[in-house]
């Protein structure tokens, strides 16, 4: 299966609940990081730039936004209060608010500690 038909396997599996925060969640990785390598591993859709630094997955309760920076999500604590999460997961169920200005500071610092190296 080629990665084109692995992608598009990918988001046709979504549920039909998801697929909003999914596409918003999507877009912005791709916004902030347009020259990334986007790949399927493991069921999650995988932005690389030089080594792991975004993904997207969905299970039946959440769409889960990876955030593959160690530590950085625990320096954002204050600002992502209130969102289900562990050390590197941000988790969205149907109908959650995604706080898209917040989000964006906080995978943006991500890709410029990712781009410095």
């Amino acid at each position: 299966m080629s990665e084109a038909d692995d992608r598009a396997s990918l988001l046709e599996s979504i549920p039909d609940s998801h697929q909003p925060t999914f596409t918003l969640l999507q877009e912005l990785i791709e916004e902030l990081v347009p020259d990334a390598d986007v790949s399927v591993k493991w069921g999650t859709m995988a932005y690389d730039l030089d080594g792991s630094l975004f993904a997207l997955s969905t299970n039946k309760k959440h769409v889960n936004l990876y955030i593959l920076t160690v530590g950085l999500l625990a320096e954002y604590a204050d600002d992502l209060a209130g969102i289900p999460q562990s050390k590197c997961v941000l988790r969205f169920g149907p109908g959650d608010e995604v706080p898209v200005d917040t989000l964006r500071k906080v995978m943006t610092d991500a890709v410029e500690r990712k781009r410095a190296g």
